[in-house]
């Protein structure tokens, strides 16, 4: 079964700043789920046993290879999309994370 596919996944995407009014993005390659060659904030999916911040601070190090300061937890939304024909279904809680720009 996949997440997202054959149930709702759910995923705690991350806008991570310099607390400047600077954002990090990265462009997706061709190894993520999807999306591929668009820019994008960062997100993962939540880890059975992890908390949503414990699941947010260990995504941004996986992707950004930083520690990363948990600044806000926005409203959790649904994400609904259609790739390739195939129908998706995730719940997002989103955070805002604040990042040193020298360690990213």
């Amino acid at each position: 079964m996949k997440p997202g596919i054959d149930y709702i996944g759910i995923s705690t995407p991350f806008y991570c700043n310099d607390g400047q009014g600077r954002f990090l993005l990265h462009k997706r390659n061709k190894n993520c789920r999807d999306e591929h060659g668009r820019w994008d904030p960062g997100s993962g999916q939540l880890d059975f046993g992890c908390t949503p911040e414990e699941n947010v601070l260990r995504e941004v190090m996986e992707e950004y290879g930083c520690n990363g300061e948990i600044q806000e937890r926005l409203p959790a939304h649904s994400i609904f999309r259609e790739q390739n024909g195939v129908k998706t279904h995730w719940l997002a809680v989103p955070f805002f994370v604040m990042v040193n720009p020298k360690e990213a």
